[in-house]
């Protein structure tokens, strides 16, 4: 037998969850044509009167047979962590507590790349510390991305071309 709590916590969860997916589509390429060169057209002027210049966009889709890839020069890191206030900046992500999707190493030059003895919290009065290099860790744009599988509003999701994206404007301007 299911009891009251339960079933009004179930109940609740359940509403929650439509609430959070009644946006509409959340990409572009799946809006009717009609509400794409709207929404294109509104992204475009709204752009132009942010930079004060012509801004194109396009909603072409991946170029078949294209993977994209990234590289980082790891050698240019001095552990200052500004990656990282920036990506929480950039990407929205919780203040308090603050979540970081990428995390700084700190490892000492004399034991090299050495993960079991890498420290993420250093906290030293200035950086780089002598005797210590650096290794950010972020995204890693992963072929079947496991962060996409767990996103509870589909704003995360990777494209053909194997880009991980998140639309931080996934309901905006949908009816």
């Amino acid at each position: 037998m299911v009891s009251r709590r339960l079933f009004t916590q179930s109940a609740a969860g359940a509403a929650a969850g439509m609430i959070l997916t009644a946006c509409g589509p959340k990409r572009l390429y799946e809006a009717p044509k009609d509400q794409l060169q709207a929404r294109i057209a509104e992204m475009e002027r709204k752009y132009k009167e942010q930079l004060g210049k012509d801004i194109e966009v396009s909603a072409a889709g991946p170029i078949p047979g294209v993977h994209f890839a990234y590289a980082l020069d790891i050698s240019r890191c001095i552990g200052c962590r500004r990656c990282v206030y920036a990506c929480v900046a950039e990407n929205n992500q919780s203040r308090d507590p603050q979540i970081h999707w990428i995390r700084v190493f700190e490892m000492e030059k004399e034991k090299g790349v050495d993960f079991s003895h890498a420290d993420p919290y250093y906290n030293p009065a200035e950086v780089p510390e002598e005797g210590h290099f650096y290794i950010p860790v972020g995204c890693q744009q992963c072929e079947n991305p496991p962060c996409t599988k767990v996103c509870p509003t589909g704003a995360t999701w990777a494209e053909r071309d194997g880009i991980v994206v998140i639309d931080y404007d996934w309901c905006i301007g949908w009816p």
